[in-house]
């Protein structure tokens, strides 16, 4: 599917906020001059701040600080500042020094306070921190602008592509940008994610909002199983809208942000790492949401799936295997399953009109869905996925050369 960009439309810019980047040379010095790998988003205004993050438990300094600012300065961000090409992860006691001087050199480019600054970091893990190229090109990220594509582009790792997505809702604009391509997989927030928005929302709206919106969507795609170090979502309320006008339907807005973030993450997965296809997993019939999207997840993470995925091999048998490995109690004999049209289980019985050519030619599409129905209640939730091909393990195997 990669490498070229499914995305048509620009980014529109947010009012109230401004971006700037910088080549710092982050990965390598060779590099400088050449890519991208520093970006601000700095706001006019102080914001109203909310965040997830990842849940692995060895987490970088700028997640620690990241949550940090967010509880105790929520109300007051002016800023997030991120490089890529270095993770500044399982560095030991450094990793936090080196991330509050990258916050301290924020501060001063744009005339701030330290504590009104979010960070982060996204590459490599376990390698010293180039703190000293970053600083220098501080300056240049600082001169701003209003770049949102120039942004995603600069904190794009191993991403074919800059993702970015904005919508419009009344008078007001969000615009979210996000990298992301492999170590993928939900568990808050499976990648880099920064979204501004000119409404008109506090922090006690924003954060419960951005939790139900991710567990839609950052929550809800699977590349390869793995949750990094690093994964963040910030997301930035100005409120500075035209006249500024007062939110009248926050569950409006709440709708646009939730298609947003959709967008992102399913760009996400059509840029995983050797992905070929984008599957859609729906999964019908559970007790309740947690229940359906645990079980999809389960079938999104699974190597045999995957690899049926890439091999178009309508192995439906490897499907039901891993939702029966979910360690969810349900009743094999009322299970159906199709994959697009095409009926392969109805409750627990082979369907008599099904034939291997008839599921062969779904999953030998470049996208289709699944869709298993449990048969025992009406939840639902839906996953995405990509497939697993000998791509991902040539571009993991050379990571780091």
């Amino acid at each position: 599917m990669a490498p070229h960009s499914p995305i048509e439309n620009h980014p529109l810019p947010v009012p109230g906020f401004k971006i700037g980047t910088a080549s710092c040379g982050v990965k390598d010095p060779a590099l400088k001059g050449k890519r991208m790998d520093l970006t601000i988003i700095a706001a006019d205004v102080a914001c109203q701040a909310a965040g997830c993050f990842t849940q692995n438990r060895f987490r970088a300094a700028c997640v620690e600080l990241g949550e940090e600012t967010i509880a105790e300065y929520g109300t007051q961000v002016r800023a997030i500042v991120a490089n890529s090409g270095n993770a500044n992860a399982a560095t030991g006691a450094q990793e936090q020094k080196w991330a509050q001087k990258m916050i301290a050199a924020t501060a001063i480019a744009l005339d701030i306070e330290p504590k009104q600054i979010l960070s982060a970091s996204t590459g490599v893990i376990g390698t010293p921190f180039p703190i000293d190229r970053i600083i220098e090109g501080m300056a240049g990220a600082a001169t701003l602008d209003s770049d949102w594509e120039g942004a995603a582009n600069a904190i794009r790792t191993t991403d074919t592509f800059a993702k970015w997505a904005s919508r419009r809702v009344g008078p007001y604009t969000i615009t979210g940008i996000a990298k992301g391509s492999g170590m993928i997989h939900p568990n808050m927030a499976t990648m880099l994610g920064f979204i501004a928005t000119d409404a008109p929302l506090s922090q006690a709206q924003l954060q419960p909002i951005l939790k139900r919106v991710a567990n839609q969507s950052f929550n809800a795609i699977s590349v390869d199983g793995d949750t990094s170090t690093n994964d963040t979502v910030y997301l930035l309320a100005s409120g500075l809208a035209l006249g500024h006008q007062p939110l009248s339907d926050i569950e409006a807005f709440e709708v646009a942000l939730s298609a947003l973030c959709i967008e992102l993450a399913q760009l996400i997965v059509r840029d995983g790492e050797g992905v070929s296809k984008f599957v859609t997993i729906n999964i019908e019939g559970a007790t309740n949401e947690d229940q359906a999207r645990h079980i999809g997840r389960t079938i999104a993470v699974s190597p045999l799936v995957k690899t049926a995925f890439a091999g178009s091999d309508a192995n439906w048998g490897r499907i039901v295997a891993a939702a029966g490995n979910a360690g969810i109690d349900f009743d094999a004999a009322a299970v159906s399953l199709r994959c697009d049209d095409v009926v392969m289980l109805e409750r627990g019985i082979l369907h008599a009109d099904y034939r291997d050519e008839l599921g062969m030619a779904v999953f030998a599409k470049p996208e289709f869905s699944i869709t298993l129905d449990l048969g025992m209640g009406d939840s639902v939730a839906t996953v995405w996925t990509g497939d697993l091909t000998h791509g991902y393990i040539t571009i993991n195997a050379e990571y780091r050369s």
